[in-house]
């Protein structure tokens, strides 16, 4: 006996919850990975939930390119600001 899906097209939910598993876990660390995970296996039960799970292992991995992105450019911006600080310097 299957539980009811409440008219979700379960096979869709699983579908991006599986894709946010492996690009997660891939791209983009363990809790985008986690929730597509959660959102995978919740998806037969509870589609509403899992539907939320997907939601937030994309938004969680959309925060953590973000932050990597600005992170890599404050890293370049901190190297030429020591790399022109010791080139001026004169004894």
């Amino acid at each position: 006996m299957t539980a009811p899906t409440g008219g979700f097209d379960v096979e869709s939910i699983k579908k991006n919850a599986l894709i946010a598993t492996i690009v997660g876990f891939v791209c983009g660390g363990m809790i985008p990975g986690v929730l597509g995970l959660l959102g995978y296996l919740k998806a037969d039960t509870e589609p509403v939930t899992a539907k939320k799970f997907t939601k937030w292992a994309w938004i969680a991995f959309a925060i953590i390119w973000v932050l990597s992105i600005i992170g890599i450019i404050l890293y370049f911006v901190l190297i030429a600001t020591l790399v022109s600080q010791t080139g001026t310097t004169t004894y």
